[in-house]
């Protein structure tokens, strides 16, 4: 490190500039940076569960993954309303149906009109009243660009071309499979023995929807959709009179591997219908949601929470230099990680979100020790000559900043190996952000204090003790008395804690359901809770039953078993499993029979004859577009055997509030007992679905959290022994790391916090920045020891000289993260709280736990005098000093 801090500090200005021109080089990547809050990154893909969901969706299509758009309005049933939602529609069928040569047709006519000198929006748009769904879009475009009065501006055509083709490029992806809706369902009926589809809104010559318009037209459509029972809370809710309220979209996919174009895509048009009452909900849209409270968070909280540092920065070191080079490094070890970031093509997670945060808290520290250093060895430097002083001082505290770097850095790469890929990559990450703020904290520092003047007479930078002490003294002299004079009190204060920490750890819960990470009141929230009650869920799973035969699905037993298992879903007595609406084929059949029965609901059954139900389903006609033997209506219920079938099951709310993890547990064990029960011979069933893979989830964040933890502890201890050469100080340095890890988990038990995808990395931050703090004051305490110190003296010193540093460190980010708190975004209000526990829980392991067990184990092999109790001069003053 001698070598190396030599070279840095003869080249100073290179040094720097190398810096400067890598932080611009790697910033660049930052630019490619997107966010990822799909659930996708979160499940267990390699598990055999998430297999067998991917098979599903294969054969089923993805039943589980839906947008649903509940439409209102005062006058709902009147002809310009249900004109404005077949609008609606029909622009949310532009990215179902593509259609090359038409959207070819669009772009070039759209340059030729814009190359015109001066064109106003208004004149613009009405070139294209003959295509009313483009004509829509440009319009919608042409809001979110934001124009002025006037001719359009070059910008602004540029900006509109590029819309126009990213719209024109989702499109070519035919993402959306399917739009269910009163305008596109069909219903089945019945007429000389013959099954045909019917659509309930009629389609013209010209293949577009013919929407009623007299009072009588608009009836029989009502009469239409009310005619199938299956219907109701389907495409259509009603109110506890029975009347319409709210017509619904479903929206259906065929890959949502990207989500986030296409549902940004369907909350611009629904915004862009300011008549209608729409609510939109559906993954993912949550998903967008999170996407920009995530955004929204970052980029205003964490520049507060630099403001805060800096404020500390300032108070700790009072010069511009204690400001400014902190802040440097700061800036570059997150530049650089989040470029790389960018480079690599990785995404921000929901997770991801905190490593902005979490450099600024390592780098800190790193900054913190350093300068600390420099101002403690300041008169030292000025005897010996500044080449030489800078040099002894920057050599000794960048050889601690790497041992605890090291530490830090095993400590998080645990995680590379977490079955999670959003915990593997951040695991990764955090590791390379702390090895670049580690090197560049042991760089750029000493460089720009080479660069800096260094006055003999800098008495406003000189750490010669002052006649009385500062606040942070006394703290440092209480916690001296404390650690060597009432060190067994402390550890058994500290037992006592632990034990209440425990009992708080068994009250702990796991959480992954991402509702749960928004406070109640929030629209994301709300607007869950209204979809659940008018169509009975946003999202749902599937329950396959397997007859054990093909063409077993075709029995009048089979048919039942399935329409008792429904029934008993949304029992009276179950409602405690939240299920808000269930569809399954035997619906089909049931309707299917009606229709051959004059459309008497009393026919809304199945059939008692095996040869009825196999009647039907020669005689009736449908599109099959893959050829796979089952008419497209079908394919979501049946697979091509007609062996199995799929019951798409809704999930709804438990008293408004949504369902956590716990409860869909409860859920899909519930629903497993049944069906082992009520199931005959021969018949199996499976749960799959996103609920199903987060309950899966779970189970390997409780794991990998152990494995974690152990393997962070194991690792660091070992890490600790090879560098000090000391079995004891690897033991002692686990000490303080344990205790706070083990408060903070009973401290999320007592007070409700939960254990969820971002407070999983709490333990690891932890263990990451306490280690931090015990390797810099057992590196400190080992000097005193070896240079002939007593041990109560080499504890009294080492307060001294660690201390300060470590509490000033403590503060910086106990206050930075307080500034979470004013999130929205509940992982981050979470993330703050437990980030200043961990900052007060780490700093009293090291400066007042870790020297109680010091003294306690007789550490130093020095024995004192017998009868001498007298505390060191200097300690007492700081205690007791006013």
């Amino acid at each position: 490190m001698d070598r190396y801090m030599r070279w840095v500090l003869k080249w100073p200005k290179v040094v720097l500039i190398s810096f400067f021109v890598v932080t611009v080089l790697l910033g660049s990547g930052m630019l490619n940076l997107k966010f990822d809050t799909s659930i996708a990154t979160f499940l267990p893909q390699q598990d055999i569960e998430y297999q067998y969901y991917n098979k599903v969706k294969e054969i089923y299509g993805d039943c589980d993954t839906f947008v649903i758009l509940a439409v209102s309005h005062n006058n709902l049933w009147q002809y310009d309303v249900l004109n404005n939602i077949n609008h609606l529609l029909m622009d949310l069928e532009e990215f179902e149906h593509y259609n090359p040569s038409q959207e070819q047709q669009r772009t070039d006519k759209l340059a030729q009109v814009l190359s015109a000198q001066a064109i106003t929006a208004d004149e613009l748009l009405n070139f294209f009243n003959a295509d009313p769904a483009f004509k829509r879009l440009l319009s919608r475009k042409l809001e979110t660009i934001g124009i002025a009065a006037g001719p359009l501006s070059e910008r602004v055509k540029q900006k509109l071309k590029t819309a126009a083709a990213t719209a024109g490029e989702l499109k070519s992806r035919q993402t959306i499979d399917e739009i269910v809706s009163p305008f596109t369902a069909k219903d089945i009926t019945g007429e000389d023995d013959m099954l045909a589809t019917i659509d309930l809104i009629e389609k013209g010559g010209n293949g577009l929807r013919i929407i009623p318009k007299t009072d009588q037209e608009i009836q029989e459509f009502i009469s239409r959709m009310k005619r199938n029972p299956a219907f109701e809370k389907g495409i259509y809710s009603t109110d506890a009179k029975g009347n319409i309220t709210d017509l619904g979209l479903i929206i259906r996919f065929k890959d949502m591997s990207d989500s986030d174009a296409i549902a940004r895509e369907i909350l611009e048009i629904a915004g862009s219908y300011k008549e209608l009452n729409i609510i939109p909900q559906g993954q993912p849209i949550i998903y967008i949601w999170i996407n920009n409270f995530m955004q929204n968070d970052l980029f205003m909280l964490v520049p507060l929470v630099m403001l805060v540092t800096i404020i500390i920065f300032f108070i700790n070191f009072k010069s511009i230099r204690g400001v400014a080079l902190p802040v440097m490094t700061l800036s570059m070890a997150t530049i650089w990680i989040l470029g790389l970031m960018g480079h690599m093509g990785a995404k921000i997670t929901t997770i991801g979100i905190s490593i902005p945060v979490l450099m600024i808290a390592i780098g800190s520290s790193y900054a913190i020790h350093i300068l600390n250093q420099y101002y403690e060895d300041y008169d030292l430097i000025t005897q010996e000559g500044k080449a030489r002083g800078l040099r002894d001082s920057m050599s000794h505290i960048s050889v601690t900043v790497l041992l605890a770097g090291v530490t830090t850095i095993f400590s998080f790469m645990t995680l590379a190996t977490h079955p999670l890929e959003a915990l593997r990559e951040w695991g990764l990450f955090t590791s390379l952000g702390i090895v670049f703020a580690v090197f560049i904290s042991a760089t750029v520092i000493p460089a720009g204090l080479e660069l800096m003047p260094h006055h003999a007479d800098g008495a406003r930078f000189s750490r010669r003790k002052q006649s009385k002490p500062s606040f942070v003294d006394r703290i440092i002299g209480v916690m001296s008395y404390l650690s060597i004079y009432h060190y067994k009190k402390v550890i058994a204060v500290v037992m006592v804690l632990v034990v209440v920490s425990v009992f708080g750890l068994l009250r702990l819960k796991v959480e992954t359901e991402l509702l749960q990470f928004f406070k109640k009141d929030n629209y994301i929230r709300t607007s869950a809770t209204a979809v659940c009650e008018k169509f009975g869920g946003r999202w749902g799973f599937n329950v396959l039953i397997d007859s054990g035969q093909a063409d077993g699905i075709k029995t009048s037993k089979y048919l039942n078993i399935i329409s008792d298992f429904r029934t008993w879903l949304g029992s009276r007595e179950n409602q405690d499993l939240c299920i808000g609406r269930t569809d399954a084929f035997p619906d089909v059949i049931k309707t299917m029979h009606m229709a051959m029965n004059n459309d008497d609901r009393s026919f809304f059954a199945i059939p008692d004859n095996n040869a009825d139900i196999t009647d039907y389903l020669e005689i009736y006609s449908d599109e099959d577009a893959n050829s796979d033997g089952r008419v497209d209506h079908f394919e979501a219920y049946v697979d091509p055997q007609f062996q199995t079938c799929n019951v798409l099951t809704r999930l709804s709310q438990n008293g408004g509030e949504p369902l956590g993890t716990s409860a869909l547990k409860n859920i899909f064990s519930r629903i497993s007992e049944h069906l082992t029960q009520t199931l005959p011979p021969g018949y199996s069933f499976k749960i799959s679905g996103h609920p199903a893979l987060l309950i899966k989830s779970v189970d390997y964040i409780v794991s990998g959290q152990v494995q974690s933890l152990f393997f962070s502890l194991v690792v660091i201890g070992m890490v600790v022994l090879m560098l000090m050469k000391n079995l004891k100080a690897g033991l002692l340095s686990l000490i303080p790391m344990s205790v706070a890890v083990i408060a903070n988990f009973g401290f999320m038990g007592w007070t409700g916090i939960r254990l969820d995808i971002a407070t999983s990395t709490i333990a690891a931050i932890t263990i990451g920045i306490g280690v931090d703090d015990t390797i810099h004051f057992l590196n400190t305490f080992r000097k005193f020891i070896t240079n002939g110190d007593s041990l109560d003296l080499a504890l009294e010193h080492t307060l001294q000289a660690a201390g300060k540093a470590i509490i000033f460190t403590s503060l910086a980010l106990t206050f930075g993260f307080s500034v979470l708190l004013l999130s929205t975004f509940k992982p981050l209000i979470d993330f703050g709280l437990l980030m200043m526990l961990t900052m007060t829980a780490t700093t009293i392991g090291a400066l007042l736990l870790l020297p109680s067990v010091i003294k306690l184990i007789n550490m130093g092999h020095v024995k004192e005098e017998a009868g001498v109790r007298k505390l060191p001069h200097r300690v007492q003053e700081m205690a007791v000093s006013p």
